[in-house]
Protein backbone atom coordinates (compact mmCIF):
# COMPACT_ATOMS: atom_id res chain seq x y z
CA UNK A 1 0.00 0.00 0.00
CA UNK A 2 1.12 3.73 -1.03
CA UNK A 3 0.00 6.50 1.44
CA UNK A 4 -0.71 9.90 -0.83
CA UNK A 5 -1.47 12.36 1.72
CA UNK A 6 -4.97 11.33 2.95
CA UNK A 7 -5.45 8.82 0.40
CA UNK A 8 -4.43 4.88 0.37
CA UNK A 9 -3.93 4.20 -3.32
CA UNK A 10 -3.75 0.43 -3.97
CA UNK A 11 -1.31 -0.25 -6.93
CA UNK A 12 -2.22 -2.76 -9.15
CA UNK A 13 -1.90 -3.85 -12.58
CA UNK A 14 -3.67 -1.96 -14.64
CA UNK A 15 -2.71 -2.60 -18.18
CA UNK A 16 -2.08 -6.14 -18.44
CA UNK A 17 -4.44 -8.40 -15.47
CA UNK A 18 -5.12 -12.11 -16.27
CA UNK A 19 -8.58 -12.51 -17.99
CA UNK A 20 -9.76 -14.41 -15.29
CA UNK A 21 -9.01 -12.49 -12.41
CA UNK A 22 -11.72 -10.64 -10.13
CA UNK A 23 -9.01 -8.10 -9.13
CA UNK A 24 -10.60 -4.72 -9.32
CA UNK A 25 -8.23 -1.89 -10.41
CA UNK A 26 -8.85 1.83 -8.55
CA UNK A 27 -6.83 4.67 -7.26
CA UNK A 28 -8.44 4.37 -3.95
CA UNK A 29 -9.03 8.61 -3.89
CA UNK A 30 -12.10 9.25 -1.94
CA UNK A 31 -13.60 11.93 -4.68
CA UNK A 32 -12.66 9.94 -7.89
CA UNK A 33 -14.58 6.93 -8.34
CA UNK A 34 -12.33 5.09 -11.18
CA UNK A 35 -12.58 1.59 -11.33
CA UNK A 36 -11.66 -0.95 -13.92
CA UNK A 37 -13.30 -4.44 -12.85
CA UNK A 38 -11.93 -6.82 -15.52
CA UNK A 39 -13.40 -9.73 -14.80
CA UNK A 40 -16.98 -8.48 -15.77
CA UNK A 41 -16.36 -6.03 -18.27
CA UNK A 42 -13.04 -6.88 -19.99
CA UNK A 43 -10.76 -4.45 -21.32
CA UNK A 44 -9.20 -2.69 -24.43
CA UNK A 45 -6.15 -3.96 -25.68
CA UNK A 46 -2.83 -2.93 -27.27
CA UNK A 47 -3.13 -3.66 -31.06
CA UNK A 48 -2.26 -0.28 -32.56
CA UNK A 49 1.46 -0.50 -33.78
CA UNK A 50 4.41 1.66 -34.78
CA UNK A 51 3.04 1.63 -38.45
CA UNK A 52 -0.71 2.89 -37.56
CA UNK A 53 0.28 5.38 -35.34
CA UNK A 54 2.70 6.45 -38.03
CA UNK A 55 0.34 7.50 -40.30
CA UNK A 56 -2.77 8.39 -37.94
CA UNK A 57 -0.56 11.24 -36.56
CA UNK A 58 0.41 12.48 -39.89
CA UNK A 59 -2.81 12.02 -41.63
CA UNK A 60 -5.76 11.06 -39.94
CA UNK A 61 -7.57 14.17 -38.52
CA UNK A 62 -6.95 15.90 -42.40
CA UNK A 63 -10.62 16.06 -43.67
CA UNK A 64 -12.41 17.60 -46.03
CA UNK A 65 -10.91 21.07 -44.62
CA UNK A 66 -7.50 20.96 -46.20
CA UNK A 67 -9.03 20.07 -49.88
CA UNK A 68 -12.35 22.26 -50.15
CA UNK A 69 -12.75 24.38 -46.72
CA UNK A 70 -9.36 26.10 -47.49
CA UNK A 71 -11.97 28.54 -50.12
CA UNK A 72 -13.70 30.34 -47.45
CA UNK A 73 -10.43 31.59 -45.22
CA UNK A 74 -8.43 32.22 -49.08
CA UNK A 75 -10.62 34.33 -49.71
CA UNK A 76 -12.07 36.22 -46.73
CA UNK A 77 -8.45 36.78 -45.43
CA UNK A 78 -6.00 36.24 -48.81
CA UNK A 79 -3.33 34.06 -49.56
CA UNK A 80 -0.50 35.17 -47.34
CA UNK A 81 -2.30 35.54 -44.50
CA UNK A 82 -3.97 31.40 -44.69
CA UNK A 83 -0.53 30.13 -45.16
CA UNK A 84 0.85 32.62 -41.68
CA UNK A 85 -2.13 32.03 -40.00
CA UNK A 86 -1.76 27.81 -40.69
CA UNK A 87 1.97 28.27 -39.59
CA UNK A 88 1.56 30.44 -36.67
CA UNK A 89 -1.01 27.76 -34.58
CA UNK A 90 0.56 24.47 -35.67
CA UNK A 91 4.29 25.70 -35.29
CA UNK A 92 3.47 27.45 -31.86
CA UNK A 93 0.17 25.74 -30.22
CA UNK A 94 -0.25 22.17 -31.75
CA UNK A 95 3.76 20.93 -32.40
CA UNK A 96 4.54 21.70 -28.32
CA UNK A 97 1.24 20.33 -27.18
CA UNK A 98 2.03 17.11 -29.28
CA UNK A 99 5.24 17.01 -27.00
CA UNK A 100 3.69 17.38 -23.96
CA UNK A 101 1.69 14.74 -24.61
CA UNK A 102 4.15 12.26 -25.83
CA UNK A 103 5.91 13.03 -22.75
CA UNK A 104 3.11 12.25 -20.34
CA UNK A 105 1.79 9.34 -22.20
CA UNK A 106 4.80 7.71 -22.92
CA UNK A 107 5.68 7.97 -18.89
CA UNK A 108 2.56 6.64 -17.99
CA UNK A 109 0.10 5.13 -20.72
CA UNK A 110 -2.98 3.85 -18.96
CA UNK A 111 -6.37 3.61 -20.23
CA UNK A 112 -7.88 6.41 -20.12
CA UNK A 113 -4.96 9.05 -20.86
CA UNK A 114 -5.93 12.47 -20.63
CA UNK A 115 -9.39 12.23 -18.67
CA UNK A 116 -7.95 10.24 -16.14
CA UNK A 117 -5.01 12.45 -16.00
CA UNK A 118 -7.05 15.67 -15.25
CA UNK A 119 -8.09 13.89 -12.59
CA UNK A 120 -5.78 12.02 -10.39
CA UNK A 121 -3.34 15.04 -11.46
CA UNK A 122 -5.31 18.37 -11.35
CA UNK A 123 -8.88 17.80 -10.06
CA UNK A 124 -12.01 14.77 -10.44
CA UNK A 125 -14.25 17.75 -11.75
CA UNK A 126 -11.99 19.06 -14.70
CA UNK A 127 -11.68 15.23 -15.79
CA UNK A 128 -15.54 15.26 -15.78
CA UNK A 129 -15.92 18.64 -17.47
CA UNK A 130 -13.12 17.95 -20.26
CA UNK A 131 -14.86 13.88 -20.71
CA UNK A 132 -19.05 15.43 -21.51
CA UNK A 133 -17.58 18.01 -23.36
CA UNK A 134 -14.98 16.17 -25.66
CA UNK A 135 -17.59 13.23 -26.00
CA UNK A 136 -20.27 15.58 -27.12
CA UNK A 137 -17.67 17.51 -30.00
CA UNK A 138 -16.44 14.23 -31.36
CA UNK A 139 -20.20 12.95 -31.80
CA UNK A 140 -20.90 16.47 -33.76
CA UNK A 141 -18.18 16.15 -35.57
CA UNK A 142 -18.76 12.62 -36.15
CA UNK A 143 -21.69 13.62 -37.57
CA UNK A 144 -20.39 16.48 -39.79
CA UNK A 145 -18.06 13.87 -41.75
CA UNK A 146 -20.89 11.72 -42.08
CA UNK A 147 -22.37 14.40 -43.72
CA UNK A 148 -19.24 15.80 -45.80
CA UNK A 149 -19.13 12.29 -47.28
CA UNK A 150 -22.51 12.94 -47.96
CA UNK A 151 -22.00 16.20 -49.80
CA UNK A 152 -18.74 15.16 -51.57
CA UNK A 153 -20.48 11.80 -53.40
CA UNK A 154 -23.51 14.25 -54.13
CA UNK A 155 -20.44 15.48 -56.97
CA UNK A 156 -21.16 12.40 -58.87
CA UNK A 157 -25.20 10.98 -58.06
CA UNK A 158 -28.27 12.70 -57.28
CA UNK A 159 -29.22 9.81 -54.74
CA UNK A 160 -30.52 11.00 -51.73
CA UNK A 161 -27.71 12.84 -49.01
CA UNK A 162 -29.04 9.60 -47.09
CA UNK A 163 -27.74 6.42 -48.59
CA UNK A 164 -24.34 7.67 -47.96
CA UNK A 165 -24.81 8.79 -44.39
CA UNK A 166 -26.25 5.11 -44.25
CA UNK A 167 -22.74 3.75 -45.48
CA UNK A 168 -20.39 5.87 -43.47
CA UNK A 169 -21.83 4.96 -39.96
CA UNK A 170 -22.24 1.56 -40.57
CA UNK A 171 -18.69 1.42 -41.54
CA UNK A 172 -17.80 3.64 -38.34
CA UNK A 173 -19.39 0.97 -36.56
CA UNK A 174 -17.92 -2.12 -38.69
CA UNK A 175 -14.34 -0.98 -38.04
CA UNK A 176 -15.04 0.17 -34.49
CA UNK A 177 -16.34 -3.05 -33.25
CA UNK A 178 -13.74 -5.64 -34.64
CA UNK A 179 -10.89 -4.26 -32.79
CA UNK A 180 -8.66 -1.31 -32.59
CA UNK A 181 -6.43 -3.38 -35.00
CA UNK A 182 -9.17 -3.15 -37.59
CA UNK A 183 -9.44 0.69 -37.00
CA UNK A 184 -5.78 0.89 -37.68
CA UNK A 185 -5.00 -0.87 -40.56
CA UNK A 186 -8.51 1.59 -42.27
CA UNK A 187 -7.07 4.73 -41.03
CA UNK A 188 -3.27 3.45 -42.29
CA UNK A 189 -4.60 3.18 -45.80
CA UNK A 190 -6.68 6.36 -45.41
CA UNK A 191 -3.73 8.42 -44.56
CA UNK A 192 -1.57 7.08 -46.78
CA UNK A 193 -3.90 7.93 -49.63
CA UNK A 194 -4.07 11.34 -48.36
CA UNK A 195 -0.33 11.77 -48.00
CA UNK A 196 0.05 10.44 -51.87
CA UNK A 197 -2.34 12.96 -52.45
CA UNK A 198 -1.20 16.18 -51.24
CA UNK A 199 2.44 15.59 -52.28
CA UNK A 200 1.15 14.59 -55.80
CA UNK A 201 -0.75 17.83 -55.50
CA UNK A 202 2.29 19.80 -54.61
CA UNK A 203 4.59 18.04 -57.19
CA UNK A 204 1.79 19.20 -59.82
CA UNK A 205 1.84 22.82 -58.69
CA UNK A 206 5.66 23.32 -58.42
CA UNK A 207 6.34 22.01 -62.43
CA UNK A 208 2.72 23.52 -63.67
CA UNK A 209 4.14 27.21 -61.94
CA UNK A 210 7.47 26.89 -64.06
CA UNK A 211 5.85 26.00 -67.09
CA UNK A 212 5.19 22.08 -67.17
CA UNK A 213 1.17 22.74 -67.77
CA UNK A 214 -0.51 22.38 -71.12
CA UNK A 215 -0.55 26.08 -71.65
CA UNK A 216 3.37 26.26 -71.17
CA UNK A 217 2.55 29.32 -68.78
CA UNK A 218 5.32 29.65 -66.15
CA UNK A 219 3.24 31.81 -64.08
CA UNK A 220 5.43 31.34 -60.85
CA UNK A 221 3.85 33.29 -57.69
CA UNK A 222 1.66 35.56 -60.04
CA UNK A 223 -1.45 34.14 -58.46
CA UNK A 224 -0.31 34.95 -54.55
CA UNK A 225 -1.13 38.67 -55.28
CA UNK A 226 -3.88 38.25 -57.79
CA UNK A 227 -6.05 38.35 -54.88
CA UNK A 228 -4.12 40.03 -52.06
CA UNK A 229 -1.48 38.73 -50.29
CA UNK A 230 -3.44 40.05 -46.95
CA UNK A 231 -7.20 41.17 -47.66
CA UNK A 232 -8.45 43.11 -44.74
CA UNK A 233 -11.59 41.39 -43.19
CA UNK A 234 -14.74 43.46 -41.47
CA UNK A 235 -12.65 46.87 -41.84
CA UNK A 236 -10.04 48.70 -43.81
CA UNK A 237 -6.38 49.41 -43.45
CA UNK A 238 -3.99 47.59 -41.51
CA UNK A 239 -6.39 46.88 -38.37
CA UNK A 240 -8.57 44.70 -41.45
CA UNK A 241 -5.32 42.54 -42.75
CA UNK A 242 -4.73 42.01 -39.06
CA UNK A 243 -8.41 40.84 -38.19
CA UNK A 244 -7.96 38.93 -41.54
CA UNK A 245 -4.73 36.75 -40.35
CA UNK A 246 -6.86 36.63 -37.00
CA UNK A 247 -9.69 34.82 -38.86
CA UNK A 248 -7.62 32.36 -40.47
CA UNK A 249 -5.86 30.98 -37.06
CA UNK A 250 -9.37 31.15 -35.71
CA UNK A 251 -10.44 28.64 -38.77
CA UNK A 252 -6.70 27.04 -38.20
CA UNK A 253 -7.61 26.48 -34.23
CA UNK A 254 -10.70 24.30 -35.35
CA UNK A 255 -9.41 22.91 -38.46
CA UNK A 256 -5.94 21.32 -36.75
CA UNK A 257 -6.06 18.43 -34.74
CA UNK A 258 -3.75 15.57 -33.15
CA UNK A 259 -2.13 16.05 -29.16
CA UNK A 260 -6.25 15.00 -28.12
CA UNK A 261 -5.77 11.30 -30.49
CA UNK A 262 -2.46 10.68 -29.28
CA UNK A 263 -3.47 11.58 -25.79
CA UNK A 264 -6.34 8.65 -26.68
CA UNK A 265 -4.71 5.87 -28.41
CA UNK A 266 -2.10 5.52 -26.02
CA UNK A 267 -3.82 3.12 -23.89
CA UNK A 268 -3.61 0.80 -27.00
CA UNK A 269 -0.63 1.19 -28.38
CA UNK A 270 2.11 -1.49 -28.36
CA UNK A 271 5.20 -0.64 -27.14
CA UNK A 272 3.91 2.92 -26.05
CA UNK A 273 7.09 3.97 -25.06
CA UNK A 274 8.77 3.69 -28.85
CA UNK A 275 5.66 4.18 -30.57
CA UNK A 276 4.34 7.08 -28.81
CA UNK A 277 7.75 9.49 -28.62
CA UNK A 278 8.08 8.58 -32.01
CA UNK A 279 4.24 10.38 -33.25
CA UNK A 280 4.76 13.12 -31.83
CA UNK A 281 8.43 13.78 -33.02
CA UNK A 282 6.88 13.08 -36.54
CA UNK A 283 3.99 16.08 -36.18
CA UNK A 284 6.48 18.37 -37.63
CA UNK A 285 5.56 15.86 -41.36
CA UNK A 286 2.38 16.94 -41.04
CA UNK A 287 3.54 20.71 -40.57
CA UNK A 288 5.61 20.73 -43.38
CA UNK A 289 3.29 18.18 -45.57
CA UNK A 290 -0.27 19.45 -45.17
CA UNK A 291 0.29 22.91 -43.25
CA UNK A 292 2.71 24.74 -45.25
CA UNK A 293 3.86 22.82 -48.29
CA UNK A 294 -0.09 21.90 -49.43
CA UNK A 295 -1.25 25.77 -48.78
CA UNK A 296 1.96 27.08 -50.42
CA UNK A 297 1.31 25.09 -53.33
CA UNK A 298 -2.43 25.75 -53.10
CA UNK A 299 -1.67 29.49 -53.54
CA UNK A 300 0.74 28.93 -56.65
CA UNK A 301 -2.39 27.38 -58.40
CA UNK A 302 -5.46 29.16 -57.63
CA UNK A 303 -6.00 33.01 -56.47
CA UNK A 304 -8.28 33.72 -54.36
CA UNK A 305 -10.23 36.24 -56.84
CA UNK A 306 -10.56 32.98 -59.19
CA UNK A 307 -13.84 33.53 -60.66
CA UNK A 308 -14.68 29.51 -60.47
CA UNK A 309 -13.60 29.94 -57.17
CA UNK A 310 -16.03 32.58 -56.53
CA UNK A 311 -18.73 31.77 -58.55
CA UNK A 312 -18.19 27.50 -56.50
CA UNK A 313 -18.34 29.40 -52.83
CA UNK A 314 -21.36 31.60 -53.92
CA UNK A 315 -23.52 28.18 -55.35
CA UNK A 316 -22.54 26.21 -52.80
CA UNK A 317 -20.94 23.55 -54.94
CA UNK A 318 -19.74 20.48 -53.18
CA UNK A 319 -16.65 18.00 -53.62
CA UNK A 320 -14.17 18.79 -56.31
CA UNK A 321 -16.06 21.27 -57.98
CA UNK A 322 -15.30 23.76 -55.00
CA UNK A 323 -11.71 22.74 -54.20
CA UNK A 324 -9.19 25.41 -54.70
CA UNK A 325 -7.20 22.88 -56.37
CA UNK A 326 -9.08 21.10 -58.84
CA UNK A 327 -10.47 24.51 -59.94
CA UNK A 328 -6.43 25.65 -59.79
CA UNK A 329 -5.50 22.54 -62.14
CA UNK A 330 -8.39 23.33 -64.70
CA UNK A 331 -7.45 26.86 -65.15
CA UNK A 332 -4.28 25.69 -66.17
CA UNK A 333 -5.80 23.23 -68.57
CA UNK A 334 -5.67 19.54 -67.06
CA UNK A 335 -9.22 18.29 -66.99
CA UNK A 336 -9.55 14.61 -65.66
CA UNK A 337 -8.17 14.54 -62.32
CA UNK A 338 -11.75 15.62 -60.82
CA UNK A 339 -12.62 12.15 -60.30
CA UNK A 340 -9.76 11.12 -58.42
CA UNK A 341 -9.71 14.21 -56.24
CA UNK A 342 -13.12 13.90 -55.44
CA UNK A 343 -12.72 9.92 -54.75
CA UNK A 344 -9.57 11.03 -52.04
CA UNK A 345 -11.36 13.89 -50.54
CA UNK A 346 -14.57 11.78 -49.48
CA UNK A 347 -11.85 8.95 -48.19
CA UNK A 348 -10.60 11.77 -46.19
CA UNK A 349 -14.06 12.97 -44.77
CA UNK A 350 -14.37 9.46 -44.20
CA UNK A 351 -11.86 9.04 -42.15
CA UNK A 352 -11.59 12.06 -39.91
CA UNK A 353 -15.30 10.86 -38.80
CA UNK A 354 -13.85 7.75 -38.30
CA UNK A 355 -11.41 9.10 -35.48
CA UNK A 356 -13.73 11.62 -34.47
CA UNK A 357 -15.81 8.25 -33.80
CA UNK A 358 -12.80 6.65 -32.21
CA UNK A 359 -12.12 9.19 -29.79
CA UNK A 360 -16.18 9.47 -28.85
CA UNK A 361 -15.58 6.39 -28.35
CA UNK A 362 -12.74 5.50 -26.26
CA UNK A 363 -13.64 8.56 -24.19
CA UNK A 364 -16.86 7.23 -23.60
CA UNK A 365 -15.40 4.45 -22.01
CA UNK A 366 -12.65 6.27 -20.33
CA UNK A 367 -15.57 8.42 -18.45
CA UNK A 368 -17.56 4.96 -17.37
CA UNK A 369 -13.86 3.85 -16.07
CA UNK A 370 -13.85 7.01 -14.10
CA UNK A 371 -17.48 6.64 -12.51
CA UNK A 372 -18.63 9.67 -14.40
CA UNK A 373 -20.75 7.70 -16.71
CA UNK A 374 -22.86 4.30 -15.79
CA UNK A 375 -20.26 0.93 -15.56
CA UNK A 376 -21.56 -0.68 -18.64
CA UNK A 377 -20.08 1.69 -21.12
CA UNK A 378 -16.74 -0.33 -19.96
CA UNK A 379 -18.20 -3.55 -21.34
CA UNK A 380 -15.60 -4.66 -24.20
CA UNK A 381 -15.71 -7.63 -26.48
CA UNK A 382 -13.13 -10.15 -26.51
CA UNK A 383 -11.22 -8.11 -29.18
CA UNK A 384 -10.89 -5.05 -26.64
CA UNK A 385 -13.99 -2.95 -28.54
CA UNK A 386 -15.97 -1.21 -26.27
CA UNK A 387 -19.16 -2.52 -27.60
CA UNK A 388 -21.93 -0.07 -26.15
CA UNK A 389 -19.70 2.60 -26.81
CA UNK A 390 -20.07 2.02 -30.07
CA UNK A 391 -23.77 1.51 -29.75
CA UNK A 392 -23.70 5.41 -28.32
CA UNK A 393 -21.48 6.81 -30.87
CA UNK A 394 -23.70 5.75 -34.10
CA UNK A 395 -27.21 6.62 -32.42
CA UNK A 396 -26.22 10.11 -32.06
CA UNK A 397 -24.33 9.44 -35.20
CA UNK A 398 -27.92 9.08 -36.92
CA UNK A 399 -28.08 13.11 -35.70
CA UNK A 400 -26.82 13.58 -39.34
CA UNK A 401 -29.81 12.89 -41.16
CA UNK A 402 -31.18 16.24 -39.66
CA UNK A 403 -29.24 17.40 -42.34
CA UNK A 404 -31.17 16.11 -45.51
CA UNK A 405 -33.92 18.35 -45.23
CA UNK A 406 -33.51 22.12 -45.37
CA UNK A 407 -36.29 22.19 -42.77
CA UNK A 408 -34.26 20.76 -40.62
CA UNK A 409 -31.09 21.37 -41.34
CA UNK A 410 -30.75 24.79 -39.20
CA UNK A 411 -31.12 22.39 -36.24
CA UNK A 412 -28.15 20.21 -37.17
CA UNK A 413 -26.02 23.36 -38.10
CA UNK A 414 -26.59 24.35 -34.11
CA UNK A 415 -25.92 21.18 -32.67
CA UNK A 416 -22.37 21.23 -34.96
CA UNK A 417 -21.73 24.73 -34.34
CA UNK A 418 -22.09 24.37 -30.56
CA UNK A 419 -19.35 22.04 -31.09
CA UNK A 420 -16.74 24.12 -32.74
CA UNK A 421 -14.54 25.38 -29.55
CA UNK A 422 -15.03 21.92 -27.18
CA UNK A 423 -11.41 20.42 -29.05
CA UNK A 424 -9.74 23.96 -27.41
CA UNK A 425 -11.03 23.49 -24.37
CA UNK A 426 -9.95 19.78 -24.29
CA UNK A 427 -6.31 20.95 -25.32
CA UNK A 428 -6.32 23.55 -21.86
CA UNK A 429 -6.91 20.25 -20.44
CA UNK A 430 -3.67 19.02 -22.12
CA UNK A 431 -1.94 22.04 -21.13
CA UNK A 432 -2.90 22.23 -17.54
CA UNK A 433 -1.73 18.21 -17.01
CA UNK A 434 1.30 18.91 -18.96
CA UNK A 435 2.25 21.61 -15.56
CA UNK A 436 0.64 19.53 -13.09
CA UNK A 437 3.01 16.46 -14.20
CA UNK A 438 6.10 18.49 -14.50
CA UNK A 439 5.62 19.92 -10.73
CA UNK A 440 4.55 16.57 -9.34
CA UNK A 441 7.73 14.92 -10.99
CA UNK A 442 9.84 17.07 -8.96
CA UNK A 443 7.95 17.65 -5.78
CA UNK A 444 8.19 13.76 -5.69
CA UNK A 445 11.35 13.68 -6.50
CA UNK A 446 10.94 11.18 -9.41
CA UNK A 447 13.97 10.80 -11.61
CA UNK A 448 12.80 9.81 -14.70
CA UNK A 449 15.86 11.17 -16.79
CA UNK A 450 16.60 7.51 -18.58
CA UNK A 451 16.20 6.59 -22.51
CA UNK A 452 13.04 4.81 -21.39
CA UNK A 453 11.10 7.63 -21.59
CA UNK A 454 10.41 10.49 -24.09
CA UNK A 455 11.37 14.04 -22.66
CA UNK A 456 10.34 17.06 -25.16
CA UNK A 457 13.32 19.43 -26.08
CA UNK A 458 14.53 21.64 -23.35
CA UNK A 459 13.45 24.93 -25.67
CA UNK A 460 9.94 23.65 -25.37
CA UNK A 461 8.89 24.17 -21.47
CA UNK A 462 8.44 26.58 -20.09
CA UNK A 463 9.15 29.22 -22.95
CA UNK A 464 6.93 27.24 -25.39
CA UNK A 465 4.33 26.06 -23.46
CA UNK A 466 3.48 28.55 -21.56
CA UNK A 467 3.05 31.20 -25.02
CA UNK A 468 0.73 27.49 -26.11
CA UNK A 469 -1.64 27.80 -23.42
CA UNK A 470 -2.12 31.68 -23.27
CA UNK A 471 -2.29 31.81 -27.20
CA UNK A 472 -5.01 28.97 -26.75
CA UNK A 473 -6.67 30.90 -24.20
CA UNK A 474 -6.38 34.03 -26.44
CA UNK A 475 -7.75 31.98 -29.49
CA UNK A 476 -10.58 30.47 -27.30
CA UNK A 477 -11.64 34.06 -25.33
CA UNK A 478 -11.65 36.00 -29.25
CA UNK A 479 -12.74 33.37 -31.26
CA UNK A 480 -16.22 34.99 -31.56
CA UNK A 481 -14.60 38.76 -31.98
CA UNK A 482 -16.38 38.98 -35.87
CA UNK A 483 -20.27 39.11 -34.24
CA UNK A 484 -19.39 42.60 -32.16
CA UNK A 485 -18.94 44.08 -35.37
CA UNK A 486 -21.88 46.36 -36.77
CA UNK A 487 -24.14 44.24 -38.61
CA UNK A 488 -22.43 40.81 -38.00
CA UNK A 489 -23.83 40.86 -34.02
CA UNK A 490 -26.70 37.46 -33.38
CA UNK A 491 -28.03 35.97 -30.42
CA UNK A 492 -27.38 32.22 -32.16
CA UNK A 493 -23.78 33.35 -33.40
CA UNK A 494 -23.48 34.55 -29.55
CA UNK A 495 -24.34 31.26 -28.27
CA UNK A 496 -22.78 28.99 -30.74
CA UNK A 497 -19.21 30.90 -30.48
CA UNK A 498 -18.92 30.56 -26.48
CA UNK A 499 -21.23 27.61 -25.55
CA UNK A 500 -18.45 25.18 -24.79
CA UNK A 501 -16.04 27.36 -22.56
CA UNK A 502 -19.68 28.05 -20.88
CA UNK A 503 -20.57 25.05 -20.68
CA UNK A 504 -16.85 23.46 -19.74
CA UNK A 505 -17.55 25.51 -16.96
CA UNK A 506 -20.67 24.63 -15.12
CA UNK A 507 -19.98 21.19 -15.83
CA UNK A 508 -16.37 21.73 -13.89
CA UNK A 509 -18.41 23.68 -10.31
CA UNK A 510 -21.54 21.72 -10.69
CA UNK A 511 -19.35 18.20 -10.65
CA UNK A 512 -17.01 20.02 -7.87
CA UNK A 513 -20.14 21.08 -5.68
CA UNK A 514 -21.31 18.02 -5.78
CA UNK A 515 -19.18 15.81 -5.66
CA UNK A 516 -16.81 17.54 -3.22
CA UNK A 517 -14.03 17.06 -5.14
CA UNK A 518 -10.44 19.16 -4.15
CA UNK A 519 -7.42 20.29 -6.46
CA UNK A 520 -5.05 18.11 -5.92
CA UNK A 521 -1.19 19.21 -4.90
CA UNK A 522 1.80 18.53 -6.72
CA UNK A 523 2.32 16.01 -3.74
CA UNK A 524 -1.30 14.36 -3.76
CA UNK A 525 -0.87 13.84 -7.47
CA UNK A 526 -1.34 10.22 -8.42
CA UNK A 527 1.72 9.37 -11.04
CA UNK A 528 2.40 6.47 -9.93
CA UNK A 529 -0.27 3.66 -10.09
CA UNK A 530 -0.11 1.57 -13.36
CA UNK A 531 3.48 2.50 -14.00
CA UNK A 532 5.14 -0.53 -12.68
CA UNK A 533 3.31 -2.75 -14.91
CA UNK A 534 3.49 -0.50 -18.02
CA UNK A 535 7.73 -0.86 -17.24
CA UNK A 536 7.11 -4.74 -16.37
CA UNK A 537 4.73 -4.94 -19.58
CA UNK A 538 7.19 -2.81 -22.03
CA UNK A 539 9.76 -5.03 -20.99
CA UNK A 540 8.16 -8.39 -21.82
CA UNK A 541 7.43 -6.61 -25.49
CA UNK A 542 10.88 -6.48 -26.30
CA UNK A 543 12.17 -9.58 -24.37
CA UNK A 544 9.64 -10.85 -27.00
CA UNK A 545 10.44 -9.32 -30.13
CA UNK A 546 13.48 -10.25 -29.49
CA UNK A 547 12.65 -14.28 -29.79
CA UNK A 548 11.78 -13.69 -33.58
CA UNK A 549 14.69 -12.23 -34.82
CA UNK A 550 14.79 -10.89 -38.72
CA UNK A 551 14.88 -12.51 -41.59
CA UNK A 552 17.96 -12.28 -43.76
CA UNK A 553 16.97 -12.09 -47.27
CA UNK A 554 17.58 -8.96 -49.49
CA UNK A 555 14.48 -8.43 -49.56
CA UNK A 556 13.42 -8.51 -46.42
CA UNK A 557 16.68 -6.50 -45.95
CA UNK A 558 15.15 -3.85 -48.16
CA UNK A 559 11.79 -3.85 -46.66
CA UNK A 560 12.91 -3.72 -43.17
CA UNK A 561 15.33 -0.28 -44.10
CA UNK A 562 12.20 1.36 -45.74
CA UNK A 563 9.83 0.39 -42.77
CA UNK A 564 12.51 1.36 -40.35
CA UNK A 565 12.56 4.79 -42.20
CA UNK A 566 9.14 5.43 -42.30
CA UNK A 567 7.70 3.93 -39.34
CA UNK A 568 10.67 3.70 -36.54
Amino acid sequence: MLKKGDYVVDVVDVEKCEPHTSQVVTTGFSDFNDKLDIEKYGQTERRLSSRHVALMIIGQSIGTGLFIGLATPLQTSGSLSLLLGFLWWSCLCIWPLMQCVAEMCSYLPIKGTFIHFAARWVDPALGFACSIIYIYTSLMFVCLEATAVASVASYWTDVSPAVFIIVSLVLFAFFNVFGVNWYGEVEFVSSMLKVLLIVGLMFFGLISMCGGNPQKDAYGFQHWKEGGLMKPYLVGGSTGKFLGLWNVLIYAAFACGGPDLLAMIAGEVTHPRKVIPLAGRRAYIRIYLFYFGGIFFMNTLCASNNPTLVAASAAGKAGAAASPWVIGIKSVGVHGLDDMVNAVIMTAAWSCGNGFAYGAIRCTYSASLAGYLPRFFSKCLKNGAPIYCVFLTVAVGCLAFLSVSKSTATVFNWFVNLATTGLLCAYLVLWACYFKFRKAIEAQGISYKNEMYFHAPRFVHPMMTYYGVFFNVVVLFFNGFWIFFPGQFSVANLFTSYFAPVFMCVLYFGWKFVKKTHIRTALEADITTGKAEIDEEELLELEEDQKHPRKTGLAWRIWYAVSDFCFN
